[in-house]
């Protein structure tokens, strides 16, 4: 009975994570690093002199902007980060990351 349980509070996680989203707005006057710093940093914390890691892949301005807005399974989705600040932001990332 305990490992039904404990299975099933396992995939309720996993699943309510693909719905979460995150009400972070940014405001006109912000930088890249801005955003960054007040919405991503809580889970993308730097490692040395990069901001983050990723895949070659998101070497892309426009793909890490979808990414922010979207979310995915294990990050929420930034409805609020669109147009000019989700491509400030975008751009940060793609210029202070390592890619792999």
């Amino acid at each position: 009975m305990n490992k039904i349980f404990l299975t099933t509070a396992i995939v309720g996680l996993f699943l309510s994570s693909c719905t979460r989203t995150n009400d972070f707005k940014p405001t006109a006057e912000m930088t890249g690093k801005d955003i960054f710093n007040a919405a991503c940093v809580e889970c993308h914390a730097a490692e040395g002199d990069s901001v983050m890691v990723l895949n070659a892949e998101m070497n892309d301005v426009d793909r890490i902007a979808n990414h922010v807005l979207t979310g995915s399974i294990s990050m929420p989705a930034f409805p609020n980060i669109q147009g000019e600040s989700a491509k400030i932001l975008a751009e940060y990332v793609v210029e202070n990351s390592t890619f792999k």
